[in-house]
């Protein structure tokens, strides 16, 4: 899970920053590219590339009695940006005096009229301009040679467009990429989650199944009822304090439900015997480690379930059976198990016997360290009772 964990914030860091690219692309094309613009243009076209610059024609022209002229003008505004351009203004100085132009003389503009120049502005259908496009307006005036061909002044509202910006491209490349990782990670996760749900559905019938047979070899002896469930999660305490991994807690959970497998070959007479065993009646009861790692050997889904059967009545200083193993030649789940079998033997009342008082069990452990039992579980066990959590834990079992 801290894997996925990872890759998930990973994920999301990243996301966050292709998100802030967009914006900072945004706030680049809107807040510092956009703007208001003047430019001053000479009439020359050839030197006006990347600007917005104006050509003039005279289309008509005529001339009537008692010296009226007349010539009918058509103006382009070209958009040589790259960015959109609106709200355009176009200064022309006058050289000589001119009648006022009446506004039917006037089209796809508006004019405003001084004594020394016109000032033409765009209407609202004529006030768009896309990059590399263009709008025409014209006027009909009533003199010859009216505009001064000296620089004129071009104002306007520079509108850049984000989409098409360099950055764009690159950012919507990231995205892309990032929503095939990010689909990748959530089909991952999602196949992860149903193998667990499998797992966990798998877990339980295994659990259950191990409680049923668990139940019927404990209900031969009422006075050991909840055994194997007490010992088990005892087990647990004990694994997890030692610092095993989430698996092998399991595992040794397992083992401890079934430790005690192998006393279904133990006749009902023993088991349930009130008074001290005799020497044959003792000989049988030790085969119950030998009969249960037997009966759980082809047992390989869950490991180290067949060692806590078989190496639970070991001990440490070599004198326990069935194979008299010493030391650290135990295996963990048999050295773990005895631990917690042995605390619930003695917290409990057995057909022989009542059960032991916190202090007399505590001493008990604290002299057989080292000798029955495995000196550091022996203290994690100390650990557990001493703080009462041992009892807690198996209450209500």
């Amino acid at each position: 899970m801290k894997k996925e964990r990872f890759q998930f914030r990973l994920l999301l860091v990243i996301g966050l920053c292709i998100a802030a690219g967009f914006l900072v692309n945004y706030i680049i094309a809107v807040k510092v590219l956009s703007g208001r613009a003047s430019v001053i243009y000479n009439w020359d076209s050839r030197n006006a590339q990347n600007q917005v610059y104006v050509t003039m024609n005279v289309s008509k022209e005529w001339e009537e009695p008692m010296d009226y002229f007349g010539a009918e003008y058509d103006f382009v505004i070209i958009n040589g940006t790259s960015f959109e351009i609106r709200d355009w203004a176009i200064v022309l100085p006058l050289s000589v005096e001119i009648e006022p132009i009446k506004s039917e003389d006037f089209w796809n503009a508006r004019c405003v009229q001084g004594p020394e120049e016109l000032r033409i502005t765009s209407l609202s259908n004529t006030s768009l301009i896309e990059p590399g496009q263009s709008r025409t307006f014209g006027m009909i005036v009533t003199s010859k040679e009216f505009i001064k061909r000296s620089p004129i002044t071009i104002s306007y509202d520079s509108l850049a467009d984000p989409i098409k910006l360099p950055s764009f491209p690159l950012l919507v490349t990231a995205a892309f990429v990032w929503s095939l990782f990010l689909v990748k990670a959530l089909s991952e996760l999602n196949i992860k989650r149903k193998a667990q749900q499998r797992a966990e559905q798998d877990r339980q019938i295994i659990l259950q199944s191990m409680s049923t047979f668990v139940n019927f070899i404990d209900a031969k002896d009422p006075y050991t009822k909840g055994h194997s469930q007490r010992v088990a999660v005892i087990a647990v305490a004990l694994a997890n304090r030692l610092g095993l991994d989430p698996e092998t807690v399991n595992h040794v959970f397992y083992a401890g439900l079934l430790h005690d497998s192998g006393k279904i070959s133990v006749p009902d007479h023993i088991l349930k015997k009130v008074g001290i065993l005799t020497s044959e009646e003792y000989a049988i009861m030790q085969t119950h480690p030998t009969h249960g790692g037997e009966m759980l050997k082809d047992f390989t889904s869950v490991e180290g379930i067949r060692e806590g059967a078989l190496y639970h009545h070991e001990r440490f200083d070599g004198k326990g059976y069935p194979s008299g193993l010493k030391g650290l030649e135990i295996p963990l789940f048999g050295r773990i198990i005895c631990v917690a079998d042995t605390y619930d033997a003695m917290a409990r009342d057995r057909c022989y016997r009542k059960h032991l008082d916190k202090n007399k069990i505590l001493s008990e452990f604290r002299e057989n360290s080292g000798t029955q039992f495995d000196p550091e579980i022996t203290g994690i066990m100390i650990e557990l009772i001493e703080s009462g959590e041992a009892e807690k834990l198996t209450a209500e079992m």
